[in-house]
């Protein structure tokens, strides 16, 4: 009897150190995402203004400012059409209607929750600045750091944040009312000590955006852009590693600098075909955390760039920073 005591005794200590435990990472990860960032941000216009040489272009009955402000905005949908399906794979978290999404549910990670970010839902008074504060800063309208990976989209150029914003707002509002996330005690383990990076934290606040992107042609500068939304899978130094802040269940992301344990015996058709395809020189498909439904709607230009880039990257081996 005196044993059972003792072994009673034991598990309630361990009962009461988890919970304890699990009161403090909550505790610590909440401290972290109640921090303010307060920006002060110039707004970006919505739809971006047709350039001198477009406005040119236009017949001379409709350079009135109602027609041009139309042709603007037609432009700056079709362009966020395209970010929206290729670079900026926004409706894999927020849903192909762009009216939120479960991302994660079960009692150990919690619930995450991607919102509905169109008319009807928490984007419906956004200002053009709350859209470049959520998407090139990470940060919330309410100035709190946001959970999206931010960070892959800091380098977009003004045009691109305002052609998306243009493109969403085009869409039919989703009447759909998201719960609220909820940390679990290994997501707030994860953001409590770090582990799970907050974008806001990472993101150069003050460094200075391109007002326009480059242009599709094959260059390495346009590499350069597209393959900054590599890095929050692929890792910095692109030469993979487990995702920080992914589901536990994915697998490690690939290397895919030139080195050896990467892509180095990968030709230009190789790259084409395992972007557009999904599939590797060796015939075996990639995994499907690779969000080939986005790469595969990139022009031929781009992929073209991103090898270039890719190319021009230090090797490294895999896993390494």
């Amino acid at each position: 009897m005196k044993v059972l005591k003792v072994v009673g005794v034991g598990i309630l200590a361990l009962v009461l150190v988890a919970v304890s435990g699990i009161f403090y990472f909550k505790a610590s990860a909440k401290q972290r995402l109640d921090k303010d960032y307060p920006l002060s941000l110039s707004p970006v216009p919505i739809p971006y203004p047709l350039s001198a040489a477009e406005l040119a272009q236009l017949p001379e009955d409709r350079r009135d400012a109602a027609a041009v402000q139309a042709v603007a905005l037609e432009r700056a949908i079709a362009r966020g059409k395209h970010y929206l399906a290729s670079r900026a794979g926004c409706s894999d978290c927020h849903g192909s209607d762009f009216g939120g999404k479960v991302i994660v549910e079960n009692p150990a990670m919690g619930r995450w929750i991607a919102p509905n970010i169109t008319r009807g839902g928490v984007t419906k008074n956004y200002r053009p600045e709350d859209w470049d504060r959520i998407v090139r800063h990470g940060v919330l309208p309410s100035g709190k750091p946001a959970v999206m990976p931010a960070a892959d989209f800091a380098g977009f150029s003004d045009q691109e944040i305002s052609d998306i914003a243009a493109y969403i707002h085009s869409l039919p509002p989703v009447d759909r009312v998201m719960p609220k996330s909820e940390l679990g005690p290994i997501y707030a383990f994860l953001i409590a000590n770090g582990t799970v990076p907050l974008s806001a934290e990472i993101i150069k606040h003050t460094a200075p955006h391109p007002a326009l992107p480059p242009d599709i042609a094959v260059t390495d500068e346009l590499g350069k852009h597209l393959g900054a939304t590599c890095k929050g899978c692929h890792g910095e130094g692109l030469a993979g590693g487990p995702i920080q802040g992914g589901d536990p269940a994915w697998p490690p992301a690939k290397n895919i600098t030139f080195d050896d344990t990467g892509i180095a015996k990968w030709s230009l058709d190789d790259f084409r075909k395992a972007l557009k395809s999904g599939v590797r020189p060796d015939g075996s498909k990639l995994n499907p955390v690779m969000p080939i439904s986005f790469t595969s709607n990139l022009a031929p230009e781009e992929v073209d760039s991103l090898y270039l880039y890719l190319k021009s990257v230090p090797k490294k081996p895999f896993g390494s920073h």
